[in-house]
């Protein structure tokens, strides 16, 4: 106390301009430079001991993308891989695959490289609630909800996006997804304000097809790899800050997914297909929950979350709902920019 003075209240605002404000951030500020200071001359020295190229890290400390940025770029190794669910639930498997692999000596086995190990969702649960509502509920083909989805989204709504198993960890990587416009930060405020509930300073990422990644996102060699579960903190391109600005930091980064269509097929169509509308196939991902409570798993959990927000929109598998008959607004300045230059 007598070093960093008193804590700050979660959710107090923090207000650069007063004493306490720039306490805050200096002390945040310099904990992360220390923190980043120490792993590197871990990492550089166990590159020395070992000359190996790879570089595996686990611990909830795996989840600092701007570290891990560093980790990959300055510690010497080619590439850094970060499982999804690093901290104490990846602690948990990384015991029992030691034990499967050490202690009973059984054979490595292929695994499948994506996050999706939860609970399927059930959209029948979804439309039998909706309608319990009297709210407009309907079940799309796959191309119709894709490109009505697109629609959504190009008017500014706000869309909470469930499809097939849940993610294991704590980022939503496309399956328990809120799903944005990523160009103005009038959306970003909107989140924060009417859906998240929590501080102005946190930052929104970006989802983008691996295709047209480093169009718009400066990754180093093999960042991508970090970027497969949103685990590195990259430069958003200066041409493109202006135009994501809703999922730009202050400093110019974002902790960027970068998505393979093998990895979420669906996501993966709706970005080409908001890309072939806007010319930027790159949408703003957050987690499907508020603020204090864990990621919806169930149709009937996200459905709650949805009444209790400012959401415009769910969807679980093909089923769509709204909370009233939404209006696709005119075609916003931002959509026909996107498009001009598309076609520059």
């Amino acid at each position: 106390m007598r070093l960093f003075g008193p804590a700050r209240r979660p959710y107090d605002a923090i207000n650069l301009a007063t004493p306490d404000g720039q306490r805050y951030a200096d002390c945040a500020a310099s904990v992360q430079a220390v923190l980043e200071d120490i792993l590197l001359d871990i990492a550089r020295a166990l590159q020395r001991e070992t000359g190996l190229s790879d570089l595996c890290l686990g611990g909830g400390v795996a989840l600092n993308g701007v570290a891990n940025r560093r980790l990959l770029t300055e510690a010497g190794f080619a590439r850094v891989f970060v499982p999804p669910a690093p901290g104490d639930a990846g602690s948990a498997l990384g015991a029992a695959l030691f034990a499967d692999r050490i202690q009973f000596g059984n054979r490595d086995r292929a695994v499948p490289d994506h996050p999706f190990w939860g609970p399927a969702v059930d959209e029948a649960d979804l439309m039998r609630i909706a309608r319990e509502d009297n709210l407009p509920a309907e079940k799309l083909s796959i191309p119709d909800l894709i490109a009505t989805t697109v629609d959504d989204l190009c008017a500014g709504h706000i869309v909470g996006w469930m499809d097939g198993r849940m993610e294991l960890g704590p980022r939503a990587l496309g399956h328990r997804s809120i799903l944005a416009a990523p160009h103005a930060i009038a959306i970003r405020d909107r989140l924060n304000r009417d859906i998240k509930y929590r501080e102005e300073f946190r930052p929104f990422a970006p989802v983008v097809t691996a295709e047209a990644a480093e169009r718009y996102f400066d990754l180093p060699p093999n960042g991508e790899r970090l970027a497969r579960f949103m685990s590195g903190v990259f430069p958003v391109r200066p041409a493109w800050r202006e135009q994501l600005a809703a999922v730009t930091h202050v400093d110019g980064t974002a902790r960027v997914q970068v998505l393979e269509r093998g990895m979420c097929p669906r996501l993966h169509d709706l970005l080409e297909a908001y890309g072939r509308r806007t010319g930027v196939p790159v949408l703003l991902n957050t987690s499907f929950n508020l603020a204090g409570e864990p990621i919806v798993s169930r149709a009937v959990e996200g459905y709650s979350t949805f009444r209790r927000c400012g959401m415009d929109v769910m969807v679980a598998g093909t089923t769509r709902v709204t909370k009233r008959r939404l209006e696709h607004q005119e075609e916003a300045s931002w959509q026909r920019d996107m498009a001009e230059s598309a076609t520059t």
